[in-house]
């Protein structure tokens, strides 16, 4: 374990080394952009974990570059963590109405399951926030969180599919997708179950697609 002295001159290194410095500002600005949140905020959250790491003994030993790969492991950690309390800590949940309707986004997952009755809506809210950025990490190229807050920014299907570069079918899909998997993760439906009701209306939309085309 470092002493206070060494843990102290450790993380001073990190401030002195410009390319150190710029990695943690690139780290940052990539998991803030987008969310309100300030950059500089994160790196400061990030410096003060890092620190707090080399005063409990986390880093034990190795040289500067060995150092380096440790602390900026931790920041990137720290950053993906402080956005999350941050996002956690503003109002901008599942509880906050879709901009231009007084429906609250919540409603759109306790609306199609009718579970309202199955949890606390507080503690509802807070894990199915929660199980968003796990689904974000878990399936990257789904882009569930930008779909999420275009969502809580009014964004129309439209919009995101131009953003997302993908087709408005497409992001329908993988909103649905998304509603089931939260519902899933807390045990209030299962993907299967879901899936199923997808294919149902699927099935449903073709059949009065081609009774329209042959009336």
């Amino acid at each position: 374990m470092l002493s206070a002295q060494e843990s102290w001159s450790y993380s001073s290194e990190t401030w002195l080394d410009s390319n150190y410095r710029q990695r943690l500002k690139k780290i940052a600005n990539k998991y803030t952009r987008g969310t309100g949140i300030s950059w500089e905020d994160a790196v400061q959250n990030a410096h003060l974990k890092i620190f707090q790491g080399l005063q409990s003994g986390k880093f034990r030993e190795g040289g500067l570059e060995e150092f380096y790969r440790w602390a900026a492991t931790v920041a990137r950690c720290a950053i993906i963590d402080f956005v999350r309390q941050e996002n956690l800590r503003k109002c901008q949940s599942l509880d906050c109405n879709i901009p231009g309707t007084d429906i609250a986004l919540l409603d759109t997952i306790t609306d199609e399951f009718n579970i309202l009755e199955a949890t606390e809506r507080a503690d509802l809210i807070l894990k199915a926030i929660e199980k968003i950025y796990q689904l974000d990490q878990q399936y990257p190229r789904q882009n569930y969180l930008k779909l999420w807050q275009g969502k809580i920014d009014g964004k129309t299907q439209t919009q995101l599919a131009g953003e997302l570069r993908v087709s408005q079918s497409e992001i329908s899909k993988r909103w649905q997708e998304l509603l089931g998997r939260i519902a899933d993760s807390l045990g209030l439906i299962k993907v299967e179950d879901f899936k199923g009701k997808l294919q149902e209306n699927r099935q449903q939309k073709r059949e009065y697609n081609r009774s329209t085309k042959q009336w």
